[in-house]
């Protein structure tokens, strides 16, 4: 009789959730932002590149003419196809005077920028440019480059080499690919393990914090309307509480893999797309977890959701109006957002105490044990003990928010003390 109470409150909350219209508007959303974020900033910046024009003066004043390679490598222009940039020397003497004159060609309009090279600006490792394109930060960093090349091939041939040969040396380019290694084999590139690794733990704070918050205030919600007056009297304040977490728990789960999935399309797509309008990206491949590993990343979301949810509900059950609300739930909120702080230094060292500290510290265990998994094996036992202590968390805390719960839902007008909600535990 009891589960089938429970199972008609975990249908209620997850039926009504799952069929409004910001349920609906939030799932068909999120993978219209993803589109937007994988595809548009790579189109624009592409056109962008294409289409501006404009000229760019090498202000020359150093003895071994370094300006002229760095105008033969940017001829043509870094931006774009009919830019173009011209030399011009200079003496320490006239060196002033010069990059005045170009400084207010800039500024009128018939110069997009100036690049002053000179004795002390190559010594020091520091040239100068002044123009209306500063923060075009991939224009600055290709001047950045052919400054570089180029005095490094004058330096080259100061030692003696070809011409030929100190541009070769100058112009070469290493690129460190990464390759992530684990006990199943080869499991793709390091960097976009990266990037998946941050891309699962701001998924699981947002699913947890959006529903966890859900769960809040529908008790608010029961107790504002007096609904819960109405339900309690057939059904125990347990089961009520348990359902609604687990129903809500159910819409954010489902929306949790409608968004995973439509994410894993929009990635495997995204390459051969972009390819056909002729920009080229690197493919997206997906970390290779195993069955095993997966099912632990999925089994640490369920269980930090009601771990949070419980937490959410016992804010719920203390306060009486919105406004209490948003103030109780910040302790939970901070303990969700330090989860997330600790994100980049676990990203740089992943083994290290800090990481295996926090995996196993059931606060933080809901989204950095999954983090940590996309980004190195970890050792079965600590995975286990994390699922272990987070079970036992989820499960105290969920007893504790039962306990306010079958008090705090028919209390009207007032927020709780914690006195007070000390002594709902101890009486309960």
């Amino acid at each position: 009789m009891a589960e089938s109470k429970l199972l008609t409150v975990i249908a209620r909350e997850y039926l009504e959730r799952v069929r409004s219209r910001w349920f609906v508007a939030a799932t068909l959303l999120t993978p219209v932002f993803l589109v937007l974020l994988l595809f548009l900033p790579t189109i624009l910046g592409e056109r962008e590149r294409r289409n501006e024009t404009g000229t760019i003066r090498i202000v020359d004043a150093t003895p071994d003419s370094v300006g002229v390679l760095v105008t033969t490598a940017l001829r043509g222009g870094v931006t774009g196809d009919t830019a173009r940039a011209e030399w011009v020397a200079a003496t320490e003497a006239t060196l002033e005077s010069v990059e005045a004159q170009a400084v207010a060609d800039v500024a009128s309009g018939r110069l997009v920028g100036v690049l002053v090279l000179d004795t002390a600006t190559i010594s020091l490792g520091r040239p100068r440019y002044a123009g209306r394109n500063t923060t075009a930060l991939l224009t600055m960093q290709q001047l950045e480059g052919a400054v570089t090349r180029a005095v490094l091939t004058r330096r080259l041939e100061a030692r003696g080499l070809e011409p030929r040969e100190s541009a070769s040396l100058a112009g070469l380019r290493l690129r460190l690919e990464t390759e992530r290694l684990t006990e199943r084999g080869r499991g793709g590139s390091g960097r976009l393990s990266i990037l998946f690794a941050i891309g699962v733990a701001v998924t699981l704070y947002l699913t947890i914090f959006l529903h966890g918050s859900n769960v809040m205030r529908g008790v608010l919600e029961e107790k504002q309307t007096r609904v819960a007056e109405v339900v309690l009297s057939s059904v125990s304040p347990d089961t009520l509480l348990l359902g609604k977490v687990l129903g809500i728990g159910a819409v954010g789960f489902t929306q949790l893999l409608l968004w995973t999935a439509s994410s894993a399309g929009l990635l495997a797509i995204r390459a051969p797309l972009l390819a056909r309008y002729g920009l080229q990206v690197d493919a997206f491949a997906l970390p290779d977890l195993g069955w095993g590993l997966a099912g632990i990343v999925l089994l640490s979301f369920l269980l930090g959701f009601l771990f949070y949810a419980a937490l959410f509900a016992t804010v719920g059950a203390m306060v009486s109006s919105e406004q209490d609300a948003q103030q109780a739930q910040l302790p939970v909120v901070l303990l969700l957002v330090l989860s997330l702080a600790m994100v980049q230094g676990i990203v740089t060292n992943p083994d290290g105490t800090l990481a295996q500290v926090m995996t196993l510290v059931p606060i933080s265990a809901p989204i950095v044990l999954p983090l940590r998994l996309s980004l190195t094996p970890i050792p079965t036992f600590e995975a286990v003990g994390a699922i272990v202590l987070l079970a036992l968390s989820a499960a105290l805390a969920t007893l504790l928010a039962s306990r306010v719960y079958r008090t705090g839902v028919l209390m009207y007008g007032k927020r709780a003390t914690l006195r007070e909600v000390w002594r709902w535990l101890r009486a309960s």
